[in-house]
């Protein structure tokens, strides 16, 4: 017992000793963007105090567009200062900067190399929640975090429904759905994904011993093609692909997408959502905009 009050103290202080505290805040005031250092999220609220609504959440590792840095407070032991962000699908959405507020004591400004090596299963489901998935042409996957699950054929009705636990122990996904389409649906079926490995943006998995990859789904043109309408409005189905766009690899993956004209015509949404991408004619558009 004594041991992994040790740890927990550890772990704390460790949190602690490397957060964004109020001087820093204080010594940098023109940031364009920080990271969330969170495993357990970052809750969004609709005004600078604990007292604001929660209004969403950022997942660890998330890319945060900053906007402006409030007022100083103190929460759980760190003092430093509520900080304004841009809300990146929501502004897209509203044809206007959408804001919220988040504690910058769990923020930082560089990323530690991505590492499952201390995950738990929490830290697993957490992370097949932060986005949707693909594999192959039509395939997709969704994992909620009330352990909902749900995967189905892109146009089409077949799919399956159910629910899943994960165990970061075993190196599996436990699914429990049953398949079909609009006029038949199975008897509930429970499948085990063995994963082999995880990377932080996409995950490997065996699956009736066959090998598939799932990728964000962002990478699929049915989602990403929509970032290049002018009237960019993602339905609840498809709202949870962009959420991809606020980790650091969006940058490589947008740029990797397999449509040549895909960044110029995106250019004006994505740019709006406060998304950076590493393009000379890109940073110019983004710099413009922003500055």
């Amino acid at each position: 017992m004594k041991k992994y009050f040790i740890l927990s103290v550890l772990i704390f202080c460790s949190n602690f000793l490397f957060s964004l505290d109020a001087k820093y805040f204080e010594n940098n005031k023109n940031i364009d963007y920080l990271y969330v250092k969170s495993p357990e999220g970052l809750r969004i609220r609709n005004k600078p105090d604990l007292s604001g609504n929660k209004i969403g959440v950022l997942y660890d590792r998330m890319k945060v567009k900053i906007i402006s840095v409030g007022k100083e407070t103190t929460i759980d032991g760190i003092k430093s200062n509520w900080i304004k962000i841009l809300l990146p699908v929501e502004t897209a959405q509203a044809k206007e900067n959408v804001y919220g507020y988040i504690f910058g004591g769990y923020m930082t400004d560089k990323l530690d190399p991505f590492s499952t090596k201390e995950w738990t299963d929490k830290d697993l489901q957490r992370y097949l929640c932060r986005f949707s998935w693909v594999t192959g042409i039509r395939s997709y996957y969704q994992f909620d975090a009330d352990g909902s699950y749900k995967m189905g054929r892109l146009e089409s009705g077949a799919g399956g429904y159910g629910k899943y636990t994960v165990s970061i122990k075993n190196k599996t996904i436990t699914v429990k759905a049953s398949y079909g389409d609009e006029d038949f649906e199975s008897e509930v079926k429970t499948e085990i994904y063995k994963i082999i490995k995880i990377e932080e943006d996409k995950i490997t998995l065996n699956i009736d011993n066959r090998e598939f990859t799932l990728r964000s789904s962002l990478t699929h043109d049915y989602f990403y093609g929509l970032l290049a309408r002018e009237n960019f409005n993602p339905s609840s189905f498809e709202l949870p692909s962009y959420n991809a766009l606020m980790f650091s690899f969006s940058s490589d993956l947008i740029k990797n997408i397999d449509s040549k004209n895909f960044v110029k015509n995106s250019m004006h949404n994505l740019i709006k959502m406060g998304i950076y991408i590493e393009d000379e004619e890109y940073k110019k558009e983004y710099d413009l905009y922003w500055n």
